[in-house]
């Protein structure tokens, strides 16, 4: 684990992209969404032509081609570090990732960072060509009535057996996370990794249960799952 500062206050909440721009792309579509606590972060991304899957109550009862609808989804878990802007420079935000929903690689994810005003911001690509713009929602900032936590906790995977897991909360917003227990092979991308290597059926579900999910606080105990990487568990309740 990397030892740092918490970030600056005016970076913790829910953050959603509004644009994307690299040399050959242009997403405004995709749904995207990064929390940030005081040193963790969760990012969930599902591409605007994920297809709406047949409603099932588990991943085994997707087929091998709904799994591959998922491969191209992205989001990842770890600790953010920020290094605060001087009178010539921008603050350095770099993301340390702990999990990766896609194959892990070296590449540093780091980036410079403008707040065009306290609730937005553009990042602009360090050792990549690219940038994004950032929205804050609403409600999503902490508060004496809406705290900011992380923690870590225990989930289960597909086959039922326990795992470490992350669960963070920002305001009416909860994030929670759970790594596969199957590595993946190198390879650019879940997707080509699977084309590729032609896993079996089970290896397959092996590398989609990796579930990333963001939702928002129903009461005090409660929250509801808006968004998934396992699409089945979107509208279900947890707590």
């Amino acid at each position: 684990m990397i030892a740092h500062l918490p970030v600056p206050d005016n970076y913790i909440g829910v953050w959603q992209r509004e644009l994307l721009v690299t040399s050959t792309t242009k997403d405004d579509s995709s749904l995207v969404l990064w929390m940030q606590t005081q040193h963790y972060h969760i990012d969930i991304r599902i591409p605007a032509n994920r297809p709406q899957l047949p409603k099932v109550n588990k991943l085994e009862d997707y087929t091998n081609d709904d799994l591959l609808q998922l491969s191209t989804q992205q989001g990842f878990v770890g600790i953010t570090q920020v290094t605060p802007s001087t009178a010539t420079s921008s603050d350095i935000c770099q993301w340390h990732r702990e999990m990766d929903f896609q194959p892990q690689t070296n590449a540093r994810d780091i980036a410079k960072m403008v707040f065009t005003d306290a609730n937005a911001v553009i990042e602009t690509g360090i050792d990549d060509a690219y940038l994004e713009v950032w929205r804050r929602l609403e409600h999503s900032q902490e508060n004496d009535q809406a705290p900011c936590w992380f923690k870590f906790t225990i989930g289960k995977n597909y086959k039922g057996l326990e795992t470490p897991a992350y669960l963070m909360l920002v305001g009416n917003f909860v994030a929670y996370a759970r790594p596969r227990q199957a590595a993946l092979p190198n390879s650019t991308s879940l997707l080509n990794a699977i084309q590729n290597f032609k896993p079996p059926r089970e290896q397959l579900l092996d590398w989609l249960d990796m579930e990333i999910s963001f939702g928002e606080m129903l009461d005090d105990k409660h929250w509801k799952i808006k968004h998934s990487t396992l699409p089945f568990k979107e509208q279900s309740h947890s707590q």
